[in-house]
Parts: C-alpha cells; sequence; structure tokens
C-alpha cells in the first residue's frame, strides 16, 4: 500500500492495508496473487455502494466502467504476449485507489518506484488512474508490435513455400484471434473515453489531459487490428494467386511437352503400321533416318516455343 500526503509531499509504503482518513492523503492499494489472502478482510471494512463492492470482488467478462456516487468501478483486460487476456479491476474514490489484478501484472513493481521517487505521480486519483491506464496499454502496444512481426512473417512464409497448407490455416486462426482482440480493445475505448470525459469526477485538470492522451493509443490498437486483418486476407489472397499461377506454370510445361511428342508419337505410329509396302521399310538406314527426323521435329518445335517466349525466356 503506498499513501501519498500532501502535506510534506511524500509517498510512504505501509504493510497494513486501509483507507486513508484524511483528505490530504492518497491512497494506493493493489491486490495480486502475494496479498491475495488479505483481500477479503480488506473490502469487507469498505463503505461503498453494494454494486460497487460486487463488481470489485468480480471480475468482469468485458471493459467496462459504473460511476457511483462516491465510487466508481472499472473493468480492464490487458493482453499478455501470448495474446491471452488478464482482467483488472479498479475501484476508484475521491482519495484512494484499489486494483486487483487475475494474475500478477507487476503493476505494483512497475509502479511503486516511480511513486515513491516521484511523490507528484500520486498527488491526485485521477494521476494514479493514469499510470495504472498507462501501464495496461504499455502492454496492448506491445502486443500490437508483436503481432506486426508475426503478420510479416507469415507472408514471407507464403513466398517460400506458396502449397503450406499451415499457412491459410494460420491465416484463419489469426482472424479470429484479430475479432476478439478488437472486440476488448474497442470496449476499452469506450472506457477511456468515459474516464477522459470532464463529467468523470474522480480526475483534475492536470489528470485528465494525462488521461486524454491516452484515447489516441486505443485508437493506434484499434486501427493497427483492422489493417492486420486487412494484410491477412491479402495474404490468403496471395496465396491463391501464387498456387494458382504456379499449377499454370505446371500445366504450360506439361502441355509443351505433350505437343512436342505428338509429332513424334505420329511418325512412331506411321512406320509402326503392318503395310508390306512402306518404302523405307526395308531401308539400311530407315530406323536411323525415322529418329533423327523425330528428334529434328521435336526440337524444331521447341525452339519455335523458345522463340515465342512460350518456354523459357526467348528473345
Amino acid at each position: 500500500m503506498l499513501v501519498y500526503s500532501a502535506n510534506n509531499k511524500t509517498v510512504t509504503k505501509k504493510d497494513e492495508l486501509s483507507l486513508p482518513d484524511s483528505n490530504e492523503e492518497i491512497a494506493w492499494i493493489h491486490f495480486h496473487s502475494s496479498n491475495a489472502d488479505q483481500f477479503e478482510p480488506f473490502i469487507n471494512q469498505l463503505n461503498i455502494h453494494p454494486l460497487a463492492l460486487k463488481g470489485l470482488r468480480e471480475f468482469s467478462d468485458i471493459p467496462k466502467i459504473d460511476v457511483f456516487k462516491n465510487e466508481a468501478i472499472i473493468s480492464l483486460i490487458a493482453i499478455q504476449p501470448d495474446y491471452s487476456r488478464v482482467k483488472i479491476t479498479i475501484l476508484v474514490g475521491h482519495n484512494y485507489v484499489v486494483s486487483k489484478a487475475e494474475k500478477d501484472l507487476y503493476l505494483a513493481k512497475n509502479l511503486e518506484k516511480p511513486f515513491i521517487e516521484n511523490p507528484q505521480q500520486m498527488s491526485h486519483v485521477g494521476m494514479v488512474l493514469f499510470h495504472i491506464l498507462d501501464e495496461t496499454i504499455a502492454q496492448d502496444l506491445e502486443m500490437i508490435d508483436q503481432i506486426s512481426d508475426e503478420i510479416q512473417s507469415l507472408e514471407k512464409r507464403v513466398f517460400k513455400d506458396p502449397f503450406e497448407n499451415k499457412i491459410a490455416r494460420s491465416v484463419y486462426r489469426w482472424k479470429a484471434t484479430l475479432h476478439e482482440l478488437r472486440q476488448t480493445i474497442e470496449a476499452q475505448e469506450d472506457v477511456m473515453e468515459t474516464i477522459s470525459s470532464d463529467k468523470f469526477p474522480f480526475t483534475n485538470e492536470e489528470s485528465g489531459y494525462f488521461i486524454k492522451s491516452l484515447n489516441n493509443n486505443y485508437a493506434r490498437i484499434v486501427s493497427a487490428l483492422d489493417t492486420f486483418k486487412e494484410s491477412l486476407n491479402s495474404i490468403f489472397n496471395l496465396q491463391m494467386t501464387l498456387k494458382a499461377d504456379h499449377s499454370n506454370t505446371i500445366m504450360k510445361t506439361l502441355t509443351l511437352v505433350s505437343v512436342i511428342f505428338l509429332p513424334m508419337t505420329f511418325l512412331a505410329g506411321l512406320y509402326g503400321m503392318n503395310f508390306e509396302i512402306i518404302p523405307e521399310l526395308k531401308w539400311k538406314f530407315g530406323y536411323l533416318y525415322a529418329l533423327i527426323l523425330m528428334l529434328v521435329t521435336g526440337l524444331s518445335i521447341a525452339l519455335y516455343f523458345r522463340k515465342k517466349g512460350w518456354w523459357g525466356k526467348g528473345e
């Protein structure tokens, strides 16, 4: 538990969990796996709206915010590097912030030292709320950068082996993941708009400016997710195009080979007919003549295809 004192402008760390008695103090209490046993004893002594108490006890599956007379309950979701979702619940009062994470997000580890070294960052509950939101959004931005790298890697795989069936399955899985992420981030963006509104009673003018700056990050995340979805469609279409192009090349080669061997087959069939009167039948060089004729015919057709540019580079 961290407590900011407006009298001496310092932040101190306390082991005993309790709400500040004076309006000159701002408290931040964060619950995670290491102090989860203290959660129930602490909230049982809170005098807050029953719905706020229920919201603090339970994690919401979707980001949302409920504002009451003396407090507000904020439900957020942080996206992890493996794209799993971690639920966060925040209780905001006029001189305290209570946060609870489904899993340890290192919020206390990342924020305690900056708060102690820079007490002004805890000078208002709005500033405490801003830094918690900033840490959450920072993880979402890292997630966006990671997805960008994954999609670029997937695009390279298409050019490397367009016939790899795993690519299409990966595109399908990514589209489902992006759809879920977008729904979460879009709902979280709505929550941010409410918090950054001038009507939100638990921020002051200074903290409001900071919180409003976070809205641009959420807009960037939503836009990036839409771009990634379009990129996945392009990757899928690109794979289909490369497959079709490669198949056409194979069919073209087979067709040209068939055309080359077609007159050679005709010549072989012509001289293979069982008629007694065939001029070259008893000729000494008849067999060699037939072989050379078939070879010259095949080479002539192949050179003609090459000259036209249908086979090889041509002229």
